[in-house]
């Protein structure tokens, strides 16, 4: 895995100067940008063009996830909601859950942190994994049914009905087509400790659905890996 400084694919996005609350890449490599203090969603596609979606919601979204199908979800802390747009922008459901974190599609349904009891919970109420997450823990999705949540609360492979299994003490972590990258303390390595990279500034790391897109950031202007 190399850093992506050359590649035209890189030259496209133009990454706005802005804190970040998450980040997302969807299957087409098109990349979501949810920032921490404008209540929008910002869509970089790989063709350079850039969209802005108001959110049309009172307070500041804590998470985005977007489906396979397009759609995306935004969770709001305040006043407590899990919103559901289509690929336009219009809001389609609107769902009440007590202060939500991070939020995941995983097949039919929706993965939501419960930012209280730090649990991983399903768009209906039922819990998905308990106490493994926190409420700077972020979501990845792997194969339905499977994702991994890191933050400063630790970082878990999580798969319905089974016990979370810890895989670092904090830190942050995605799937790629290689495998599992984790990002702990400006180190970037594989889930076999295979070392990549050090003295990174980043602190999350997100994952295209294939794996094959993955950036770093937060705390530093986004990095592109291949």
């Amino acid at each position: 895995m190399l850093l992506w400084f050359v590649s035209a694919l890189l030259l496209t996005y133009n990454f706005p100067d802005i804190e970040l609350a998450d980040l997302e890449i969807d299957a087409a490599g098109t990349v979501w940008l949810l920032p921490v203090s404008d209540p929008a969603v910002i869509r970089l596609n790989s063709n350079g063009e850039q969209d802005r979606f108001e959110t049309g919601i009172a307070g500041l979204s804590s998470g985005i996830s977007v489906s396979s199908t397009g759609r995306w979800a935004l969770s709001f802390p305040s006043p407590g909601i899990v919103c559901k747009f289509d690929q336009a922008g219009i809001l389609l459901e609107e769902l009440t859950v007590s202060s939500p974190g991070d939020v995941l599609f995983s097949g039919f349904t929706i993965w939501i942190i419960d930012n209280i009891h730090g649990n991983i919970v399903s768009a209906d109420g039922g819990v998905i994994a308990r106490n493994c997450a926190g409420r700077d823990s972020r979501l990845c999705g792997g194969r339905t049914g499977q994702g991994i949540v890191s933050g400063s609360s630790g970082v878990f492979l999580i798969e319905a009905g089974e016990i979370p299994e810890r895989i670092a003490e904090h830190g942050s972590a995605c799937y790629t087509h290689d495998g599992i990258l984790l990002l702990v303390d400006g180190t970037l390595f594989t889930l076999d400790e295979d070392t990549l990279f050090t003295d990174l500034p980043h602190l999350h790391i997100s994952a295209s659905p294939d794996g094959k897109t993955v950036i770093l950031w937060g705390n530093a202007t986004a990095r592109v890996l291949e």
